[in-house]
């Protein structure tokens, strides 16, 4: 996977507020701010879900959800938004990247996010989760940058990288990123087999 542009992260304050700065040609600074929700829900035939929602100038720009039937000793929430605890990147005008966050939602299912970011806040999300097997805890909350075992792979090509996340799961993530933006997205899940130990890539086959 082709890591986008960027320098070392800026980790900052709590909750997501991702923040970007673009210069203009006058030289003024101009802030443009884009705040993520998780929002949990039952959907109306009882199924547990789960969507990001980007929010930028008042106006819900973008989202992604996941929905799964919960166990049978498990009752969904009706109604839930919070904001997503991710710290801010900071970025140049010419810089784009990902970010990936674990986290819980208020079902109590084990949740890990991409979010692409470019220097006027969030552009694209993706969100997978699921309940725990029996006796499993979610993992801790994180923020980092997605697995990149290779970073010289063909910036033409959709790379899919294959990782454990946090929680113990195992997900695999499909990165675009020949275009204006990078495009990621992401599932996952707990498996009867240990999780990879390292992260691995290849091209998307054909």
């Amino acid at each position: 996977m082709r890591a986008a542009t960027g320098p070392a992260r800026l980790r900052s304050g709590f909750p997501l507020v991702l923040a970007a700065v673009a210069v203009a040609a006058s030289g003024c600074t101009l802030y443009s701010t884009s705040t993520v929700d998780i929002v949990s829900f039952a959907n109306p035939r009882g199924a547990a879900c789960t969507a990001l929602v980007v929010t930028r100038a008042g106006a819900e720009i973008e989202g992604s959800a996941d929905c799964e039937v919960p166990p049978a000793d498990h009752e969904p929430v009706h109604e839930d938004r919070r904001a997503v605890p991710v710290a801010v990147p900071d970025l140049s005008t010419d810089q784009r990247r990902a970010e990936l966050v674990t986290t819980t939602d208020a079902h109590g299912r084990a949740c890990t996010l991409v979010a692409t970011v470019l220097v006027g806040g969030v552009d694209e999300t993706s969100i997978d989760c699921d309940y725990p097997p029996p006796g499993v805890r979610p993992g801790s909350p994180t923020q980092q940058q997605p697995p990149d075992p290779d970073t010289r792979s063909d910036w033409e090509r959709v790379a899919v990288a294959t990782f454990a996340d946090t929680h113990g799961r195992t997900c695999v993530t499909s990165t675009a990123a020949g275009g204006a933006s990078t495009e990621i997205d992401i599932t996952c899940e707990y498996t009867e087999r240990e999780p990879p130990e390292r992260p691995t890539e290849a091209p998307l086959p054909g």
